[in-house]
């Protein structure tokens, strides 16, 4: 059994195909969704806020190698390890095999794509993507704003597990 620092209220993960190092160093708030697959290093802290969702195989950093300092003691890197902390704020969708590292914060609101290597903090409502990770869009803030503002609006709560296919089309219609 995994046991983190702090767990809140309707946390889910698919512990049985993770990873997580260090998990009393990991905070995690209500409503988180944490996808099979994952590899949390949580050797800096790790805080995760709620209304989070991670899909499968999301990685996590949270230390490095020293390799580039005036106290270098050997090469390629030594053995001390340079911790920072990474914070996901409320609400933000993390795709999957996305590689967060040290030392990050993602704002509120905020996606990020499949695949992408978040190198450095990520705006609010900022939609990002690839390697590194850049700004493609904003999300519509009003229109989260109210959401969030809402009676529970987290998705799994409101709507369950259940999905309704849709096509691309018709949703940009509505």
């Amino acid at each position: 059994k995994i046991i983190f620092k702090k767990m809140g209220k309707n946390v889910a993960f698919k512990s049985f195909k993770s990873n997580f190092i260090r998990p009393e160093n990991i905070i995690v708030r209500d409503n988180v969704f944490i996808g099979p697959g994952a590899y949390f290093d949580a050797t800096g802290d790790i805080v995760i806020d709620c209304g989070v969702i991670f899909g499968p195989q999301v990685t996590i950093y949270t230390r490095s190698h020293n390799y580039d300092s005036e106290c270098l003691e050997a090469l390629p890197f030594d053995q001390k390890m340079v911790v920072a902390p990474v914070i996901i704020n409320e609400y933000v969708w993390v795709g999957t095999k996305v590689i967060i590292l040290p030392g990050v914060t993602i704002g509120k609101g905020a996606v990020i794509a499949a695949g992408a290597v978040v190198a450095k903090d990520v705006p609010e409502f900022a939609v990002v993507g690839g390697n590194p990770a850049r700004i493609i869009k904003y999300r519509d803030k009003e229109r989260f704003e109210m959401l969030a503002n809402s009676h529970d609006p987290f998705v799994y709560n409101k709507k369950g597990h259940a999905k309704e296919i849709i096509s691309k089309e018709k949703l940009l219609n509505k």
